[in-house]
């Protein structure tokens, strides 16, 4: 079975970071050789979807991803990727297709569902942003933006406190990662919610050491393509 390194990409209402393939082994005698085969002819287009958007080449990326889920219906990376381009092309009605496909396909990808609420929020539809985030944060307790995300989006409600308890939560997790911006926009946005003792407290993790080297949103990928 091949599995997903799930490390999460997203900027605040904003979709970001790709899935994509290196190298990887898979035990073919648990397989058909015609579903090994299939596979490898999927991953060979994702391969070059990948390389055609590195070269910013998005038309040809978006034909090598389809072609890749056509031949997989279950390539939920494939999707994902889709609707990351779909979502830089100003196409959010095609990003939100692609990443509900993902979800579908596994409802676990949690970077796919953190980016559909992003698009949500985009359009006003603070509830449906809320109800996918809340499911985020409820698979990956570290989500640190999807924390950041839902202090958006409680915010916009007029809702404060909830506001400023999931933005001391995103805050607390940058500030480990030792993510100073990130970390920064949660202290400046806690204070916008009128959460001085958060704040303050944050403030101080924020002059500890990080616990681990930051991680930039270009460093920030999907070693493995597909979740079956």
């Amino acid at each position: 079975m091949r599995t997903v390194l799930s490390v999460f990409a997203a900027i605040s209402i904003v979709t970001s970071g790709m899935a994509y393939a290196d190298k990887f082994s898979v035990d073919l005698d648990l397989k058909k050789p015609e579903v090994a085969a299939k596979e490898a002819e999927a991953d060979g287009w994702f391969n070059k979807g990948n390389t055609a958007y590195q070269a910013n080449n998005y038309d040809e990326a978006i034909t090598c991803y389809k072609k890749a889920a056509e031949i997989d219906p279950a390539f939920a990376s494939a999707y994902y990727n889709l609707g990351i381009i779909y979502a830089k092309r100003k196409q959010p009605e095609e990003a939100i297709s692609a990443y509900k496909k993902v979800l579908t396909i596994d409802p676990a990808y949690h970077a796919a569902r953190n980016n559909l609420a992003s698009l949500y929020i985009q359009k006003g539809m603070i509830d449906e942003a809320i109800s996918e985030l809340e499911k985020a944060v409820a698979g990956s307790a570290d989500f640190s933006h999807a924390h950041y995300n839902l202090g958006e989006c409680y915010l916009k409600k007029g809702n404060k406190t909830l506001a400023a308890d999931h933005y001391y939560k995103a805050g607390v997790l940058f500030a480990e990662k030792g993510d100073t911006v990130w970390a920064q926009r949660s202290y400046d946005n806690l204070m916008r919610a009128d959460a001085g003792k958060q704040a303050k407290d944050l403030l101080e993790k924020m002059k500890a050491e990080p616990k681990q080297e930051p991680i930039t949103i270009d460093q920030v990928i999907e070693k493995q393509p597909k979740v079956q």
